[in-house]
């Protein structure tokens, strides 16, 4: 019999965490945020922001769910492109056209600014759509290690900008359908 090794014991609750149900509550809706943005072309405006109302949400309380997940030492390789980022920024960008920019002071560059920064909300969903395909895509895969990687890094990401992101990219889909410089 093998003797017990910290890293061992950590694996096998790793491993039985990868499938516990939070972690694949949000694998699943991250799968789902990831089709709706892909699928922007010939998307009706309004749908797509209701969508992005309901999606956002859920994505934030399943992240808020796992609470911290113990980090692993590896290290995934990128399956993004810059060409796969900007495809969605782009499409993002023109389905919502002037209801795509917002005036944010929850950002880094308003520390040195008395104005509040222009966002878009096209630039914010490219930004979790990148982390959330990165960790949908290694699930996808399979191999369990490079699973625990990709979930340490995602959520410590999701605490460290992209929940921000998130909240943002909310309060601004909210305006964009409900506030009163918007009204159709």
């Amino acid at each position: 019999m093998l003797p017990f090794t910290y890293h061992s014991i950590l694996y096998r609750s790793m491993n039985s965490f990868l499938y516990s149900q939070p972690v694949l509550d949000l694998i699943t809706i991250a799968t789902e945020y990831c089709k709706q943005v892909e699928q922007t072309e010939g998307e009706e405006r309004n749908h797509f922001i209701e969508v992005m109302r309901g999606i956002l949400p859920m994505i934030y309380l399943k992240m808020s769910l796992l609470g911290d997940v113990p980090e692993i030492p590896g290290f995934n390789e990128g399956k993004l492109t810059e060409a796969d980022y900007d495809y969605i920024r782009h499409n993002v960008a023109a389905l919502l056209a002037e209801r795509d920019d917002y005036l944010d002071v929850f950002v880094e560059d308003f520390k040195y600014s008395d104005q509040p920064v222009l966002c878009t909300i096209s630039e914010n969903l490219a930004d979790i759509y990148q982390v959330l395909r990165e960790l949908v895509e290694t699930f996808r895969e399979g191999f369990e290690e490079p699973m625990q990687v990709a979930l340490f890094e995602a959520v410590e990401k999701f605490k460290l900008y992209w929940g921000q992101t998130l909240l943002n990219a909310l309060r601004a889909l909210h305006d964009a359908q409900f506030g009163g410089n918007y009204q159709e």
